[in-house]
């Protein structure tokens, strides 16, 4: 626009100088009518002047050209920078929607980890309850161990002195049968009977001679006999004496033949030195053999 507007102030200027210019005879000329007329060939000074003015003119296209490449050059890299800083936004758009992705499964993870830590704490909770239960039963379990350990070593304190008690005490036990010889009897008269097989006698109370026990030591004893027989039509019985007191009879008779048995216990008070000893009343009898069917033991239950 510039470039048009200095143009045509050039035509302007030439012909303004045209029009004034006084000009000497060869460029005075008359019309048809006789009148002086101006024009002819324009002056140097014109030329000069449009020259000047061209030159001018040339020197600012010129300048316009290269403002206008400087522009061009500057809106190119004004247009890449434009570009570039698109694909960057392009780029940062997508990097935000990757993490705004990531932010929704972070906070997925977070709500189920949050959900998880709340279960963790119900399971706490009741495992510090179940604790407490079990602390409390550790408690009782151990006052209930210390009553044991207190009732346990008195116990042990008791058998102790049961012990001692026992190693002072007299041990006093016999067990005897009768024969191998299977029938003993009938005799005319009551007769001794003498236990010929000691099985046992601790304290020697018994006596293998006599058949008879004799008390060591005063107290309380439990003296037990069995009797059979298996002969019919005849009379089984026996008969305990504690020294020469008769404290005790049984008997049965056989009619059939078959097996005849009887078995009796008593619970005395005796004397150091008292005897119990069993008899065959006359007339009965009995039988035995290595069965062992007639019998006679006992033993001290606790001296006095």
């Amino acid at each position: 626009m510039k470039i048009y507007t200095v143009v045509l102030l050039l035509c302007l200027s030439v012909t303004r100088a045209q029009g004034d210019g006084t000009g000497g005879p060869e460029n005075d000329t008359k019309n048809s009518l006789g009148e002086p007329q101006t024009g002819g060939s324009v002056s140097d000074g014109a030329i000069l002047f449009i020259l000047t003015e061209l030159r001018a003119l040339r020197d600012m296209v010129v300048a316009q050209k290269v403002e206008l490449s400087v522009t061009q050059r500057h809106v190119e890299a004004l247009e890449a920078r434009l570009s570039l800083s698109e694909h960057h936004v392009e780029e940062l758009t997508a990097e935000n929607e990757a993490q705004a992705a990531d932010l929704v499964t972070l906070k997925a993870r977070l709500a189920a980890s949050e959900g998880e830590v709340k279960d963790l704490h119900t399971e706490n909770s009741a495992l510090e309850a179940r604790l407490s239960i079990g602390e409390r039963h550790v408690e009782e379990l151990k006052a209930l161990d210390e009553a044991l350990e207190a009732r346990l070593s008195l116990s042990e304190q008791h058998v102790e002195e049961l012990k001692a008690e026992n190693e002072g005490r007299p041990k006093v036990a016999f067990y005897t049968a009768l024969t191998n010889s299977r029938s003993f009897g009938p005799f005319n008269t009551e007769t001794p009977l003498v236990y010929s097989k000691v099985v046992t006698n601790i304290g020697n109370a018994y006596s293998l001679v006599t058949g008879v026990f004799t008390a060591p030591v005063r107290g309380v004893y439990y003296i037990r006999f069995t009797a059979a027989d298996i002969r019919g039509s005849s009379y089984t019985g026996v008969t305990m004496y504690k020294n020469n007191i008769r404290i005790m009879h049984n008997s049965t008779y056989n009619s059939e033949g078959n097996w005849k048995y009887m078995a009796n216990a008593v619970t005395l008070q005796l004397e150091q030195g008292d005897m119990i000893r069993m008899s065959l009343p006359s007339g009965f009898g009995v039988y035995d053999d290595s069965n062992n069917y007639n019998t006679f033991s006992g033993f001290l239950l606790f001296p006095m």
